[in-house]
């Protein structure tokens, strides 16, 4: 009879504690990682909230974000190589300006000069995918504010599973550049944005990868009396060599030059998704615990 009275309170105390979990610590986690996506958001332009509570309606902002500003890069090379000079200037998800010079492949002496412009800017594809699954994320927690009553852990679990989804996916889009082959880099709408535009056997791409943003050029050559292959090169490991097909031409990578630069607030963001995605893995791992 001992026995099962100590069980009993043994069970009530697990009970009590697993609603202390549900009604205290979940929302005192949700409060945090809101915290920390509204730190994230500061650094796109989105539309957020006025309070921390998640129970107000997500709302556009007129304004822009007080840390998303026009800021300028130097593009250097690695190895010194003074093939590719450039001064690129970063609004948001675009490069809104850039003076890139370029020393022809064909012409070592020839120097070949194109600027981008506010008026047609370059899209940076991967920022804007990261800030749309950040504001799904944001979405995710707002839908449940500090009032809202959580009646089991899998309802928990399903909500932090929906979150690091999306969280996954805003990091993902910043540490993995999506993989294009030469032609579909030759026929990007957004090589228009240099004016004056390119020459023809001349390919410029600009990607990012964590904090850096990277501008690969490759300059091609006719490729006669060479086999075909499918054009499955990506814009990340491409090799001298590649050979892709444009229409009835074909073209052989003659050379490849990469310079870059260092964004210090993208190392931000990514260290801010890392830390959230932790936060709620810790959260999914003690809900197990008091589940008897």
């Amino acid at each position: 009879m001992a026995d099962i009275d100590e069980e009993d309170e043994e069970l009530a105390i697990l009970k009590e504690e697993f609603q202390w979990l549900l009604k205290e610590e979940v929302h005192s986690v949700l409060r945090h990682l809101r915290h920390i996506l509204q730190e994230c958001s500061k650094r796109f332009l989105l539309r957020t909230t006025d309070n921390e509570s998640g129970d107000a309606t997500w709302i556009h902002q007129e304004g822009r974000s007080p840390l998303v500003k026009p800021e300028k890069y130097l593009l250097s090379s690695t190895n010194g190589s003074d093939n590719i000079r450039g001064v690129i200037t970063v609004f948001g998800d675009n490069i809104c300006q850039a003076d890139i010079t370029i020393r022809l492949h064909r012409h070592a002496t020839h120097v070949y000069r194109t600027f981008i412009k506010e008026d047609i800017p370059w899209k940076l594809q991967q920022i804007q995918d990261a800030g749309n699954h950040l504001q799904s994320a944001m979405d995710c927690i707002a839908s449940k504010g500090d009032h809202y009553d959580f009646q089991t852990a899998q309802e928990v679990v399903k909500l932090m599973e929906e979150f690091m989804i999306c969280l996954q996916r805003a990091r993902s889009s910043l540490l993995s550049p999506t993989k294009y082959s030469l032609d579909q880099l030759y026929k990007n709408k957004s090589m228009r944005a240099f004016n004056p535009p390119l020459p023809v056997d001349s390919i410029i791409n600009f990607y990012v990868h964590h904090s850096k943003l990277i501008m690969s050029t490759y300059y091609l050559t006719p490729a006669q009396g060479i086999r075909l292959q499918k054009p499955s090169v990506s814009s990340i490991d491409s090799k001298l060599g590649s050979v892709f097909e444009v229409g009835q031409y074909r073209y052989e990578v003659a050379a490849q030059y990469q310079v870059e630069c260092e964004v210090p607030w993208l190392s931000d963001v990514v260290t801010l998704f890392t830390v959230a995605l932790q936060t709620s893995q810790q959260l999914k791992d003690k809900l197990p615990e008091v589940i008897v």
